[in-house]
């Protein structure tokens, strides 16, 4: 089975959380992404971070209004997608960017994304997620 619009629909999330600083960010895209209220999870710091993609987008256009985040780029660098019948899981690997240049390494971390077949389109089901650090680098199987 082809994972194209499941690729799509992993770009269109990227491409919905990036934001550069001359143009206000539209985060409206990431409800339409997900199945439900969704789920995302960020699991980088010692206690989970729990959000539905409606309070993920406030809490970006809070970051936003008070000057915390000025601009923000993330991208799929690669990914593994596993689909059976209506369900699909997506290991996607990325690279994200505060900066308004590019760095000579940027940080990376795995997303690991749920998706469900609803009629013919497929949604965003549930994301967790965790960056890279010293402790815990990408294995190199994810980076082919």
């Amino acid at each position: 089975m082809s994972t194209i619009d499941i690729d799509y629909l992993t770009e269109d999330f990227y491409k919905a959380i990036s934001f550069v600083r001359s143009k206000p960010p539209d985060f409206t895209p990431v409800k339409i992404l997900f199945y439900g209220s969704g789920i995302l999870i960020n699991n980088s710091f010692n206690t989970p971070i729990t959000f539905t993609a409606e309070s993920f987008i406030e809490a970006m256009e809070s970051q936003v209004a008070d000057g915390a985040i000025e601009q923000f780029r993330e991208r799929e660098i690669n990914s593994k997608t596993g689909i059976f019948g209506k369900v699909a899981h997506r290991i996607s690997v990325y690279e994200y960017n505060f900066a308004d240049h590019e760095l000579k390494k940027l940080p990376r971390g795995i997303n690991f994304i749920q998706f469900v077949q609803i009629e013919s389109n497929w949604r965003i089901l549930s994301m967790a997620w965790f960056d890279e650090n010293e402790n815990h680098l990408i294995p190199q199987e994810y980076l082919r």
